[in-house]
């Protein structure tokens, strides 16, 4: 499986640091298997610190990644209650920490945060966020957690964007 990391750097080495915002995964590396996804991060990341290019860094995981045995993966498929509850919980919960060695689904977007903001607003419930959210079309990605699950990424090449 080829995945992309959109970037204002290169990054062919990826390690695992501590992030200075809240994300929909928690602290981790974060790929997407959308080349589109990866580009448009690699040009927001670059206007953010006044760079001149974006990069977007390439990899390839085992097919089977997601099944392995020695990895504790956590897959959400699609905007379900479950991934709302796991994103709200990485995003809210100050100190969150999860078990988890990789997790994928749906990207948080502007659109996802509108909806996030209308549930802590009491605009609307649980239900309804769920509902709105089933009639986007959601980018995936795909997040590392743990050095274990980073040794599975084998970085290929890179493009600048």
């Amino acid at each position: 499986m080829i995945l992309y990391h959109g970037s204002n750097v290169l990054v062919d080495n990826p390690i695992l640091l501590k992030a200075n915002r809240t994300l929909d995964f928690g602290h981790g590396f974060y790929t997407t298997t959308s080349r589109e996804q990866a580009r448009k991060w690699a040009v927001i990341k670059s206007r953010r610190e006044n760079s001149d290019k974006g990069i977007i860094s390439i990899y390839e995981v085992e097919e089977d990644i997601l099944k392995k045995n020695n990895l504790n993966v956590r897959i959400f498929r699609g905007a379900s209650k479950s991934w709302l509850k796991f994103v709200l919980d990485n995003r809210i919960q100050e100190g969150y920490i999860h078990e988890f060695d990789v997790v994928k689904g749906c990207v948080a977007d502007d659109r996802v945060y509108a909806c996030l903001n209308a549930f802590e607003n009491q605009f609307m419930d649980f239900d309804t966020v769920i509902k709105e959210l089933k009639t986007y079309k959601l980018n995936d990605q795909v997040s590392f957690h743990t050095v274990k699950a980073l040794n599975h990424l084998k970085f290929l090449d890179y493009e600048e964007v």
